[in-house]
Parts: structure tokens; sequence; C-alpha cells
């Protein structure tokens, strides 16, 4: 059988083999010259073959298909940081593993038929340099992204109104190219967890823009809309800044008029688009703007105060409540009350959040709880497969309740 002939070495001196010192290994190898190429490589190490800018890494096919597409891959990550790699859509933590032998890299060397030259008859002793002997490679398993620390980043800079941005130190202020580099995360999977903040682009920094300043927007926009007497699906976006540009930074506008809006069927004259207004998100913000005033409200008082504040087109459902506050009934009053739990307050470390919510209530629904754990759904792993993992189901007057995996 033919194979690649190879005789591994290091040398020291500037030793060289020659022909006859390869005939005489393979006579006391006792093997035949005849049975093997007439190309013969002789590895040799050299002095710097220790070097520091090269290492293994195993990758998988997502990676594979990234790199052979051209695309970027990084590590992400302050250097206190655990290694982590990213894609533009997946996360992978990067772990040192031994290799039980040692593997070499040898720039040029030629492989199979490549030393079965026909035409030569005397052998052929070639020299190939190792490049570097590697007793170790990294391999790599896809990850939750770490998002741990953006809302701290985010907040330090959070946009309060112009007449507080002489107060910001610069230093707070993050691109997207910084959080890219800070951050431990897939740019999508950035992209993800910042659709969760109202985000708002000044000056090329990403702020958030503060819970007041929103409301305070929202209230303005909505009270114009309600002004005008137009349809829901008939919001003149230029005509809404035109009229508050004074009371509404523009960047400001422009994040909260496409958090609270999406595009109509219906257009301008010139063709131009209009907009509806979502009631679901629209009314869910009236709603905790109340709760922030008052937290815990009696059930009737509540919805009376909140149907007075949104719009007279738009039509208030209590289900709009889910993931800002809970519909309960307090025994010793003997009342319902809307009890403020905003699911922006809770945990982001699934197994914290989940305890959060068995403390604030001990029972719930697949539908109460949903949009409190929605945040921790990834492919097969829904809703339905969280609680299955991270509670424990039991059943009353028909209805499927979830409470703590390690409850009564």
């Amino acid at each position: 059988m033919e194979s690649v002939n190879l005789l591994v070495e290091t040398v020291d001196g500037g030793d060289v083999r020659t022909k006859e010192d390869v005939c005489q290994i393979l006579e006391l190898a006792a093997i035949k010259e005849n049975d093997l190429n007439i190309v013969t490589q002789c590895l040799y190490s050299t002095q710097n073959y220790k070097i520091d800018n090269l290492m293994l890494l195993e990758v998988d096919n997502h990676i594979l298909e990234t790199l052979n597409k051209g695309d970027i891959i990084s590590f992400r990550g302050n250097k206190h940081d655990d290694a982590i790699l990213c894609t533009k859509t997946r996360t992978y933590e990067v772990k040192e593993a031994e290799i039980s032998n040692s593997w070499l890299l040898v720039p040029n060397l030629k492989l199979n038929q490549a030393t079965n030259v026909e035409e030569v008859t005397e052998r052929i002793i070639g020299r190939r340099n190792i490049k570097k002997i590697f007793t170790s490679y990294y391999e790599v398993k896809e990850t939750k992204p770490n998002l741990t620390n953006l809302s701290t980043f985010l907040n330090s800079s959070s946009f309060n109104g112009l007449e507080y941005e002489s107060m910001i130190n610069p230093k707070t202020l993050y691109s997207w190219e910084k959080l890219q580099t800070e951050l431990q995360a897939s740019d999508h999977e950035l992209k993800q967890a910042l659709a969760d903040f109202l985000i708002a682009d000044i000056n090329g920094y990403l702020r958030l823009v503060s819970f007041d300043v929103e409301a305070r927007s929202l209230n303005l926009m909505l009270d114009y809309f309600g002004e005008q007497s137009w349809e829901l699906d008939e919001v003149d976006k230029e005509s809404t800044y035109e009229c508050l540009k004074e009371l509404i930074h523009e960047p400001v506008f422009n994040a909260i008029f496409e958090k609270y809006t999406q595009v109509s069927t219906k257009t301008k004259i010139d063709g131009s688009p209009l907009y509806i207004y979502d009631e679901r998100k629209c009314c869910a913000m009236i709603a905790r703007i109340l709760l922030a005033a008052s937290p815990v409200t009696e059930y009737k008082e509540f919805m009376e105060t909140w149907t007075i504040g949104i719009p007279e087109k738009m039509q208030l459902k209590e289900e709009y409540l889910c993931g800002a506050a809970l519909v309960t009934y307090n025994a010793s009053k003997m009342q319902k009350e809307v009890v403020s739990c905003p699911e922006a307050d809770l945990s982001n470390n699934i197994h914290k959040r989940l305890n959060e919510l068995f403390q604030i209530k001990a029972k719930w629904t697949a539908e109460e709880i949903t949009p409190y754990i929605m945040r921790f759904t990834k492919g097969t792993m829904n809703v339905n497969a969280l609680l299955t993992k991270y509670a424990r189901c039991s059943t009353k007057n028909g209805l499927k309740y979830y409470g703590s995996k390690h409850g009564k």
C-alpha cells in the first residue's frame, strides 16, 4: 500500500537528513523502500515553533458556514471575562481541551498522491519546518448571550430630557460598536435584547429613554391624536411631530412613534403613509403610568381611571395588563385589586425570576405567566417547555396551574 513517507526528528546543531540517512532508517525499521512513494519529507522543529498567535479551534457546521461565506466571527467581552465567540446570530462559550497526542502544524506538507512522482527514479528528500506543536485545542459550545450588564450600561446614560443632558458623563455613553465589543452576545441576540427597551439614537449613541420621558411624550402624542378626531389607522406622523417638536426631542419622538404605531393600509393624498396606533401597547403604557402612581388599586376604581386615560377611539381590555400588573383578590379587604408587577423589574435569570413570581403568587395559569417568561424562550424551548422544566403543574376545577417545583 502506498503511503506518504515522513521522517520526524528534532534537529540540533543544523544537522540535515541525507538520502543515505533515510535509507539507513528504512533498513533499521525493516521497511522496503519500494513500498513507499518516491518523496520523503523530513520534519524539522525550529527555534521559534512555540508561536503564540496561532490556536486550534474546533467549530460546528454553523461556524464553518459562517467562515466559508466570509462573514465575521469575533471574540467579545472585557479582558476579565471568560472567552466567548460570536457569529452574527449565535453565541458560544470557548473551553480549552487537551490533546492526547501532540499535533504538528507543517506548512507546504505534501500528502498522498503529491508524493508520488512517476517520472523520477531517485528518492527525493524534502525539508519541512514545523510551525507549531499543539498539545491543546479550543472547543466551542453554543450558549446563551451574556446580557447581564446591558441594563446597567443603558441606565447609566438614560435620556431624561434635553435640560439634563449637561449632567451626562460622556464616558457612560454607548454606541452600537461599543456595546458589540463589551457585551458577549451575537449581533442578532443583542438587537433582540435592545428591542425590550425604548432606545433612541442621539448623536450616534444608543440612549435609553426614561420612563418619565416616554410617559409624558406618549400622552402628548395621544392627546394630539384625540384632538384631531382621527381614526386609529389615520395617524399622520409629520403633522404630529410638527405640533410637538418643541416638546419632544426628534430622536425620542421617532423611537416612541416606531414603538407605538405601525404602517396603516391608508395613505395621505400624496401617497405617503399614514399610521395606526397599537391599541394594546398604548393601553398597557397608560396602565403602567397609573400603576406607577398607585401600585395597588381597587379593581373598579382602576378600570374607571384607565378608561378615562386612553383615547376615545381605543377599547381597553383586562388582558392588556399582562406583563404589567396582576388582578388579584384581597381576602382581608374582600375586594379585587390591580397590583403593579412590571416584567422589566424582574430578574434576568430564569431561576430567580420564577422564584420571584411564585413569591408574588403561588399558582399561575400558563396565560398569566407567559408574558413574564417569554424572553427566555429559544428554539424548541418554548413557554410550555420552560414550565415543564422549571415549574410544577397542578389542576384545579379543570384548569392547569403552575407553581414552584419545590413547593407544596
